[in-house]
C-alpha cells in the first residue's frame, strides 16, 4: 500500500474508503484500471545477540494500465460469463446514466414521492411549460441548497432574475414547483417581479433592504415586495405572459417567524399550509424546487 501511495495511484472519492469492496464505493461513471505486478520477491531474517528474530521482507512492484482498458472493461474481460461481470455495471454506470441511476437510487430509499409528478427530467435545464428553467435552490425531491454565504446567494439570484431585462425589458419568471402542496393551485406557482429590488441586507427584509434568497425561503415579508405593486402571482407561465388571472389575496409575516413564499396567499382567498420553510417544518410544500427561466427562452411581453 506504501509503494502505491507513494507512486500516486491513489486518491479517494470524498465520503468514500480510500480501499474497499467494490460494493462498498460510490456509484460513479467510470473508472481508471491499474494492474500490480510483484517480482523479485524476498525476505530477510535477522537474529540479534539477544536471540531476537526480526524479519524483513521486499518485492519490486511493477504498475500496468490494463492494455487500455478502464475498470469496467478489464473486468467483463477477466470475469466474463461471470455474476461479477454483470454485477459491476450497478457500481460503474457510464457516460451519461447518473440521472437515471440517481432516480433509482431516490426511489428504493422512498425519498420520491409516488403521488407527485416530478416532470423535471434534470435538476438544471429542464424544460417546464415551453421554457428553460434554471434551478436555484429546493428542498425534499429537489434538494438544492443556496450559496452557504447570504451575500453571494442573494448575488446569484438578483443576476439570474435581471438577466432578462436587458432583451425582454422584464425580469425573469420565477417558478416554484409544489407536488406535495396540498393546494392544487400552489403546486405551480410563478412570480413576476415588477420593480427593482432595493439593496442587499442580510436577514428580514426592510423598508429600504432585502435578502431575496431569504424572502422566498423562509422570510415571505411585505416591505418592497407588495402584490399588484412591486409584483404579481400566477398559477401559470401562460398567464403571467398574457397577464392574466392575477392571484388576489396577499399574506405575509408580521414578525421574525420562518414563514416562506407565498405564506398563506391564494388566487382568490387565503390558503393555509402550502407555505415553504427551510427552517421549519409543518405545511406542505415539503418537496418543492424554485426555478429561474432562462432568458435565451424567454419570451417577451
Amino acid at each position: 500500500m506504501y509503494q502505491t501511495v507513494s507512486k500516486g495511484y491513489t486518491g479517494n472519492v470524498p465520503g468514500a474508503p480510500m480501499c474497499a469492496c467494490v460494493e462498498q464505493m460510490p456509484v460513479v461513471t467510470e473508472a481508471a484500471c491499474v494492474t500490480a505486478t510483484g517480482t523479485a520477491l524476498s525476505y530477510q531474517l535477522i537474529v540479534d545477540e539477544t536471540g531476537s528474530v526480526s524479519a524483513t521482507h521486499s518485492v519490486d512492484m511493477i504498475y500496468g494500465d490494463c492494455g487500455g482498458n478502464d475498470l469496467k472493461a478489464q473486468v467483463k474481460a477477466v470475469h466474463a460469463d461471470t455474476v461479477i461481470a454483470t454485477d459491476i455495471d450497478e457500481y460503474l454506470v457510464g457516460a451519461n446514466n447518473c440521472d437515471d441511476t440517481n432516480a433509482e437510487y431516490l426511489n428504493s430509499e422512498q425519498l420520491l414521492v409516488t403521488s407527485a409528478s416530478n416532470r423535471f427530467t434534470n435538476i438544471d435545464g429542464a424544460v417546464e411549460q415551453g421554457m428553460t428553467w434554471r434551478q436555484i435552490f429546493g428542498e425534499g425531491i429537489w434538494f438544492l441548497p443556496p450559496h452557504l454565504d447570504p451575500a453571494e446567494a442573494d448575488e446569484e439570484m438578483r443576476t439570474l432574475m435581471e438577466a432578462c431585462i436587458p432583451t425582454l425589458g422584464r425580469y425573469c419568471l420565477l417558478l416554484r414547483k409544489c407536488p406535495s402542496c396540498s393546494s392544487e393551485p400552489h403546486r405551480n406557482i410563478v412570480y413576476q417581479r415588477l420593480t427593482a429590488f432595493p439593496a442587499y441586507q442580510e436577514g428580514i427584509s426592510t423598508a429600504t433592504t432585502m435578502d431575496v434568497p431569504e424572502l422566498f425561503m423562509n422570510k415571505w415579508r411585505e416591505p418592497n415586495n407588495v402584490m399588484h405593486v412591486d409584483y404579481e402571482l400566477y398559477t401559470s407561465v401562460s398567464d403571467a405572459l398574457s397577464k392574466t388571472n392575477e392571484w388576489q389575496k396577499a399574506d405575509y409575516n408580521t414578525n421574525s417567524h420562518n414563514y416562506g413564499f407565498p405564506r398563506n396567499s391564494g388566487p382568490t382567498s387565503h390558503i393555509g399550509n402550502n407555505w415553504n420553510s427551510y427552517k421549519w417544518g409543518g405545511a406542505t410544500a415539503e418537496n418543492h424546487g424554485f426555478f429561474v427561466e432562462v432568458p435565451g427562452d424567454a419570451t417577451s411581453v
